[in-house]
């Protein structure tokens, strides 16, 4: 089994969700991610979103067990002068470093960067960060729900009449983690051809802007605010939107014309398919309450999930809102094999999952085998690798290097 990053050493000192989900894609594709963590509670992702009292005595919260399976654990106060030794003869076999520290912080413990690649070129070194390695706002502190905020998300999220609203789940950190993992493999790419490592500057703000760009399009290039939208999508003119059903709600997305008469047929009035008032996506959005009473009106003879597949049938997009606890049944997903099993780390009871990435491949596609590893799961076995002898590891054990 050849994975793409079969071969590749990925040197992980990121911590709770941005970084570690961009070495995760990689350990799922192969790499062999050596996370590098504090001895003293390791990852500071471990003490958040903890459901049990036994995934928190364990560092197994939800944010961590979530994206480090198929990693390697190697506790190591940075601080402390035996780290350097460990560090330079890692970076010595490494291909990849990835660090979500402040921007400066590697660089003032003695492991910035320039010196790192200098001592192996080959390296390709990531930097993750709130706003990135440069410019007025690069020391400023950053968790996602700044980042949505400062790259205007919550400006188009809500309805005008509450305000603001961010995104439910940590979303900027979780594309930054993606883009991170998109420009180290183009660096890799790069290297195969050059010999030459690199350094890789990586930013939520700069993410999340980019993942906005239809949005931040309408005022750059046509002196256009986007509105405020709320279940709505941009520019459907009101059919697009989360409606009431029998015994839940179901959002339904006609974005063309055909998709509109479609629904408006499906749902047994056929008529607003001819009415004035909804013809076209201006009119209806002139007349959105009425448009939505109307809907609503006939979508409550009918679950939510009857209608999603009669909608989908008839050619529209429609999906009953689930709760994420319904996914692990979702027959789609299931055939997709999103989640892969995994025998429990410590701390959690009962079936453990590793939740898979989201595309596949003809060959060796992305897979794990082990699940999430403890603080400093695997000192013995990494620095047996780089030659430590027992009692090297005892004494470095002794002196709480590792």
């Amino acid at each position: 089994m050849t994975q793409p990053f079969t071969g590749i050493r990925v040197l992980d000192f990121t911590q709770v969700l941005a970084g570690p989900y961009s070495t995760y894609q990689m350990a799922l594709l192969g790499a062999d991610v050596i996370k590098v963590e504090h001895p003293n509670g390791g990852d500071q992702g471990r003490g958040l979103l903890n459901p049990t009292p036994e995934s928190a005595a364990a560092g197994m919260s939800a944010l961590t067990s979530s994206v480090n399976s198929g990693k390697r654990s190697l506790s190591l106060d940075l601080k402390h002068e035996a780290s350097r030794e460990i560090i330079d003869s890692l970076v010595e076999q490494a291909d990849v470093l990835v660090e979500n520290f402040k921007a400066g912080a590697m660089e003032k413990l003695g492991f910035g960067q320039e010196r790192l690649r200098a001592i192996n070129p080959r390296l390709v070194y990531c930097s993750i960060s709130g706003f990135g390695q440069s410019g007025p706002r690069s020391h400023a502190a950053a968790y996602d729900p700044v980042i949505q905020a400062a790259a205007g998300i919550m400006s188009v999220t809500g309805y005008p009449e509450t305000g603001p609203m961010k995104v439910g789940f940590w979303m900027c950190d979780m594309t930054t983690g993606m883009n991170a993992a998109f420009a180290i493999a183009s660096s890799l790419y790069r290297r195969a051809h050059t010999g030459q490592g690199d350094y890789v500057d990586v930013s939520m703000l700069d993410t999340a802007v980019s993942l906005m760009s239809p949005m931040v399009g309408l005022p750059l290039n046509y002196d256009v605010d986007p509105p405020m939208t709320g279940n709505g999508a941009p520019g459907s003119g009101g059919p697009s939107s989360v409606f009431v059903t029998a015994d839940g709600t179901l959002t339904v997305a006609t974005v063309t014309p055909a998709q509109f008469v479609a629904m408006a047929h499906e749902v047994g009035r056929g008529d607003l398919a001819e009415d004035d008032r909804f013809t076209t996506s201006q009119a209806r959005a002139e007349h959105a309450t009425e448009y939505r009473r109307l809907i609503t009106e006939a979508l409550a003879n009918d679950t939510a999930k009857n209608w999603e597949r009669r909608l989908n049938a008839a050619g529209v997009p429609a999906s009953k809102n689930k709760q994420v606890r319904e996914l692990s049944d979702d027959a789609q997903l299931k055939h997709r094999e999103m989640f892969l099993p995994l025998t429990p780390p410590p701390g959690i009871t009962g079936d453990f999952h590793a939740i898979n990435l989201g595309f596949k491949l003809s060959y060796d596609g992305p897979s794990v085998m082990d699940p999430p590893p403890t603080v400093g799961q695997h000192n013995d076995d990494i620095l047996g690798e780089l030659g430590f002898s027992v009692d090297a590891i005892t004494g470095l054990r002794t002196s709480g290097a590792i």
